[in-house]
This record gives C-alpha cells, structure tokens and sequence, in this order.
C-alpha cells in the first residue's frame, strides 16, 4: 500500500480575446486588381507593399489578372498609387528614414480619395456604395524624390500602365495595363525576364516589409495549482 499518493491538480485560467486585425470594425477591406491583356499567356509576378509590409497578391492567368487587398483605418479615406520600377530606403544612423525613387526614374503617381457622391433625387443623408468613389489626380514626386508614407507601391514599368479606372468604396481603382504589352516589352519572355530582374533588385526591399515577430509575453493570468496529500 503506497504510504502517499499524489494529487496533482491543473487549473489553467486565462482570458481569451478573439484577435480581429484586417477584419476590425475599425477598418475597410479594399479589393484591388492589376488586369492585364488577354494575349498574356502567364501573367506575370509583382511585388506590392504599403506601410512598411509586403502585400499578399493572388495571380488569376484565366482572368489575366493579379488581385490584391488592402486594410485601412476608417478614419483614413485617401492615399497613393506609385507605378514604379525601383524603391530604395533612405538609411540614416542605421534607421530608415524614408522610401525614394531615383532622380531620374520614371514612375506614375495617384493620389486616391474616397468621395460621397449626393444624388439630388435621393436624401442626402443616405448613404452607400452607390454614393462612394475614388477620385483619382495623378500627381509628381517632390526634388527629393521621397515617396508619401501612406504610398501603395507596386514594382512595375510605369510605362506599360494605360490607365487607372473604376472603384468604390470596396473596391480600389482598377490598374489597366496596355493592351500591346508584349509589343512594348518586345516579348512575353522578355516581360518575364524584365519582370524578375525587378523581383532580385526588390530583395533588401522585401527585408524591410517584413512583418515583425511578435513578442512572446509572460501571461500571469495562468496559474498552476499543485496539491498533495498525504491519508494516514
């Protein structure tokens, strides 16, 4: 007969909070779409990024187009569009002070701003995605080159995009690039080849839009009980 035996008693008591980041009720879940011409038989790859972060893009080659989507605070209605082919940091005592292109770089900017339309047959208290668009200006970079921090910057030949069209307030513009593409690359496989010679020269770039570890805290909420006992 054991002399004693042991009990052990574990008890955990934590607190759970349903963690909602892209789908809180303080932001807006925008679509966006890059559409490329139908005579493209493999759309190819780009690379996009916005505050800091590297956005995740779905290519669809049966709809000849690359979608992506965006998060934003609801009290933020406006930001920017830059068609670029490169983006360099600007480093100072070892901390980036800011995103910049080269002097001479090519390169399209918009300016985009979520605007309530009022329809005059209908109160103009109501509102709606029929009442919402995104006015569009097409803008320039300062002397000093440094692009805007709330900047949607996507890694392409600036020369290739006809034109940025349509949108609501789910929706973002959509990016229309030209329809004699491959005429102006001077090949599908020259595209490609362009176009990953742009996904190497972005590598120190994706370093910094990496999404930071989260730091593991103590949860002191959590408590271990141990009881023994010792019958006579």
């Amino acid at each position: 007969m054991l002399r004693f035996i042991l009990f052990v008693l574990i008890s955990m008591i934590s607190s759970q909070t349903l963690c909602w980041d892209m789908y809180s009720l303080d932001k807006n879940l925008f679509v966006g779409n890059i559409i490329f011409p139908q005579n493209v038989k493999n759309v190819p790859q780009i690379f996009l990024y916005q505050r800091g972060l590297k956005l995740q893009a779905e290519t669809d080659n049966a709809s000849k187009k690359i979608q992506f989507t965006i998060t934003e605070e609801k009290k933020y209605n406006k930001f920017h569009f830059l068609i670029t082919q490169y983006v360099h940091p600007k480093i100072e005592n070892n901390t980036v002070q800011c995103l910049q292109i080269g002097k001479k770089q090519d390169y399209k900017l918009y300016k985009l701003e979520l605007v309530e339309i009022h329809d005059p047959q209908k109160s103009s208290t109501k509102k709606g995605s029929d009442f919402c668009h995104w006015e569009i200006k097409e803008k320039k970079i300062g002397p000093e080159k440094i692009i805007p921090d709330d900047t949607l910057i996507i890694l392409f030949n600036p020369a290739y995009v006809e034109k940025v069209e349509g949108g609501n307030n789910f929706e973002l513009r959509k990016i229309c690039i030209k329809s004699d593409l491959l005429k102006l690359a001077g090949s599908e496989e020259k595209l490609h080849d362009e176009v990953n010679e742009l996904l190497m020269a972005s590598l120190d770039l994706n370093i910094l839009h990496t999404k930071p570890t989260a730091e593991i805290k103590p949860d002191y909420k959590k408590k271990l009980v141990v009881a023994m006992s010792n019958p006579e």
